[in-house]
């Protein structure tokens, strides 16, 4: 047993031993660097279109044929103008960046943000060694938030506020800023009666990127009964601060649209003035829940002599005490319009459906 304890005590200081020389194993590296890794201390602006690092300090490579760092390019031999080698003297690492993506990860240790990237080494005798390195970044305020649409609509199924809170949820109203260090923005709406705003945090897994607004009622329980449009400005948290505005609707409930079971219906009108439906008319939708009323239409008021009454959901044409109609022989049939109208009681929005309604004319009988 103590054998085996010994030796599985041998084979844990020889890896500690390995680990803690691992930097020693490569066969090539830069100056301070430790293992595969380089710590910058010297941070970049993310507004440069193009920078140095470091500016004010030199790291040297060992035993580094070129390096490659993103689709940049050193090497100890490079070309003047005229194509001539130009002898550099030193190995000295240069690492030029470009303007630095916030849109991609970005990492974040304590009050610091860091961009990530790596350098390729190959070294003389032809091997590879990948060193990670992070530089810290100076954050300013370059990018402006922006909304995810230009106009958020929200067709309600009901009066309550509550139908719009479950709208919300489903259509959310998020605002994108993709400066790292503004962890926050602030929203604002313009006056009206209805609807306050208030921050709703950060949308999970965008990196502090996406917000999230939350419209709230100014009187809980009141009942959303005409169309309301309101203006929300976004606004960053940098120096100076940066905004943009989207605009929301809010449309109430409007009634389903009355429809005739049938497209058509057909009366039947007599030389003695008797007028005959064998069929009564009918909604699909019923007529209990909204206000609902029926109308027969006609160029000439003069000609009619129908009208419609509603009795439970039937609708009944009855004919008027004029005697007749005034084309009875002259024409076959006579065609009206026939309107059906839906009126929400609470919000007072209508919508309106057709049908038509033939009166036979009977001069034989």
């Amino acid at each position: 047993m103590k054998k085996i304890l010994y030796l599985f005590f041998a084979i844990f200081v020889t890896a500690i031993f390995r680990v803690s020389n691992a930097e020693e194993t490569f066969s090539c590296s830069i100056e301070k660097q430790k293992g595969n890794y380089l710590r910058i201390d010297e941070p970049v602006y993310d507004t440069d279109d193009e920078i140095i690092v470091p500016q004010s300090e030199e790291y040297y490579m060992r035993e580094v044929q070129q390096a490659f760092i993103f689709d940049y390019f050193y090497s100890k031999q490079q070309y003047d103008d005229n194509g001539n080698k130009m002898d550099l003297g030193t190995n000295i690492l240069q690492i030029p960046l470009r303007r630095i993506d916030e849109k991609r990860e970005i990492s974040k240790a304590g009050n610091f943000y860091y961009y990530n990237f790596t350098i390729t080494l190959h070294c003389n005798n032809d091997d590879t060694v990948d060193t990670h390195t992070f530089v810290p970044i100076i954050d300013t305020n370059n990018h402006g938030p922006f909304f995810g649409k230009p106009k958020y609509t929200y067709n309600l199924i009901s009066s309550y506020a509550e139908d719009f809170k479950r709208q919300q949820l489903l259509n959310p109203i998020i605002a994108t800023d993709y400066d790292v260090t503004n962890t926050a923005v602030k929203f604002n709406i313009e006056e009206n009666n209805h609807f306050d705003i208030m921050y709703n945090g950060i949308v999970p897994n965008s990196l502090n990127k996406q917000h999230y607004a939350l419209l709230t009622p100014k009187i809980p329980g009141k009942p959303i009964t005409d169309k309301i449009e309101v203006i929300v400005t976004v606004t960053d948290m940098g120096f100076p601060s940066r905004s943009n505005v989207t605009k929301v609707e809010i449309n109430p409930p409007s009634p389903p649209m009355p429809i005739f079971k049938s497209p058509f219906y057909v009366g039947h009108y007599y030389k003695n003035h008797t007028f005959v439906m064998h069929d009564n008319l009918e909604l699909e939708e019923g007529c209990t829940f909204y206000s609902t009323t029926v109308e027969i239409l006609v160029e000439d008021m003069r000609c009619q002599i129908f009208y419609a009454t509603i009795v439970k959901d039937e609708i009944i044409i009855n004919k008027s005490s004029k005697e007749y109609v005034n084309n009875f022989y002259e024409e076959n049939y006579t065609v009206y319009k026939l309107k059906a109208k839906y009126t929400n009681p609470i919000t007072n929005l209508f919508t309106v459906g057709t049908a038509t309604f033939i009166l036979e004319h009977h001069h034989d009988l």
